[in-house]
């Protein structure tokens, strides 16, 4: 049974409904005596057609603080001064705040505030209005974040009798982790391990991204194998990444992340068209600086940039000091004695989109998809993701962060460490190392 009926109201929209002046606002006006904003206005209007009831955890008595915005409507750091933010990144920040029944107000355009939430990561229900500004009767966008999907369908049919039906619709922005939650689960039940690896691309130097990198890798105890481009490393970086970033280790990258590869080819550094000769003196160059910089922490596992390597090459690493291979998911290979390759399969970074952020529904439909692959036999590694520090935007590390954290929540999941990762080269890392002491 519902227990608020389908409401009716008569109201004028002649006044300030802050301040109760009667005088007739101008589009976007200040009002002249209490100098409210259309958004403020909006704003109050939006809880007034609110009972009470709907309002549990809020108030709706007028607030001491200026024109009576009551900050127990809202959850978190929210007061007067953040109501209404224009900056649509505040909404991701004002919605990680909220308390399960908590509901932040923006003013803006509710589709774009919805796709920028999906982008990064942040369920919740939107409901979108673009309504009349009391006092002054221009047009004014407005969005309701609300934890609490109950909620949203509740507020709805009071907030569309008060402005219209067609001027306040509600969205869901769906948790895109859920496919993902339901595959770890399976896994789980069958009581099988599942085994995920981290590696990140093309270190330089010392960097914020690098310590942020480093943060998230020791606060959720998921190591990370981080490539270096030797030629361009930073003589500091070795010292900088000493004492604070014990999760991460170290391997090669190439030399100089320099293309080779012929006009209309893809991409490559040591690909079938680089002289042999050339290409082992740049690998043999490459390890003799990793080993210079990080010693022990050295891994001899070859990253080649653009994930391309000719046959003829990846069969001389062994004889180059480099007993690990990783490349990228169906790049072609051929097993090689004494080489180890463990590839990656979800690349985080959206590189058709100039590095930008990849729709995180769409990586977790291709993390399953890959799960699947593995819990049925058809992939016998464990799940290697790619990250590229250096590049990534926020809704990305956003997207790595909680990916983190939701593997977490199972028992059954387990990520290795990159010496875990290429176990078969134990003897010769041991080796290696005592060669750099």
């Amino acid at each position: 049974m519902n227990r608020h009926p389908a409401p009716t109201f008569q109201r004028t929209d002649a006044q300030c409904n802050l301040c109760g002046t009667g005088m007739h606002l101008e589009a976007g006006e200040a009002c002249p005596l209490c100098a409210s904003t259309p958004p403020q206005r909006v704003m109050r209007s939006v809880f007034q057609a609110l009972p009470h009831g709907l309002l549990a955890q809020r108030t709706l008595a007028p607030a001491p603080g200026p024109h009576g915005l009551d900050e127990r409507w809202f959850a978190g750091r929210a007061t007067p001064a953040d109501l209404a933010l224009a900056d649509r990144a505040g909404a991701i920040d004002a919605l990680d705040n909220l308390s399960a029944r908590g509901v932040v107000y923006l003013d803006g355009d509710g589709g774009a505030i919805g796709a920028l939430l999906a982008l990064n990561c942040a369920p919740c229900s939107v409901i979108a209005m673009d309504v009349a500004e009391p006092g002054g009767g221009a047009r004014q966008r407005a969005t309701l974040l609300l934890r609490d999907p109950a909620d949203a369908a509740r507020w709805l049919p009071w907030l569309q009798a008060w402005h219209g039906p067609g001027a306040v619709a509600a969205s869901v922005v769906e948790d895109p982790f859920a496919a993902l939650r339901t595959e770890l689960a399976v896994w789980q039940a069958e009581q099988r391990e599942c085994s995920f690896w981290w590696r990140d691309d093309d270190l330089v130097a010392d960097s914020p991204a690098l310590r942020r990198l480093a943060a998230l890798s020791q606060r959720h105890d998921a190591p990370v194998l981080v490539a270096v481009i030797p030629a361009q490393a930073d003589a500091e970086l070795a010292s900088a990444s000493a004492g604070g970033m014990p999760t991460l280790v170290f391997c090669q990258h190439g030399w100089g992340h320099i293309n080779h590869a012929g006009a209309g080819q893809p991409n490559s550094e040591f690909g079938p068209e680089r002289d042999a000769h050339d290409a082992e003196a740049d690998l043999a160059r490459g390890g003799e600086r990793m080993r210079a910089l990080f010693g022990e922490r050295f891994m001899p596992v070859m990253v080649p940039p653009w994930n391309k390597l000719s046959p003829a090459l990846a069969a001389r690493l062994p004889a180059l000091g480099l007993g690990g291979v990783s490349q990228y998911l169906a790049e072609p290979h051929a097993p090689v004695a004494g080489l180890v390759r463990v590839d990656t399969h979800l690349d985080i970074v959206d590189w058709r989109n100039g590095a930008g952020v990849r729709e995180p529904a769409a990586l977790v439909e291709r993390l399953v998809a890959i799960l699947q692959m593995r819990r049925n036999g058809q992939l016998r590694e464990p799940i290697g993701v790619l990250s590229h520090h250096r590049v990534m935007l926020d809704g990305t590390w956003r997207f790595l962060d909680q990916l983190l954290a939701v593997t977490a929540g199972f028992s059954c999941v387990r990520w290795l460490h990159p010496r875990d990762v290429f176990q078969g080269m134990t003897s010769m890392i041991q080796t290696e190392a005592q060669c750099a002491a």
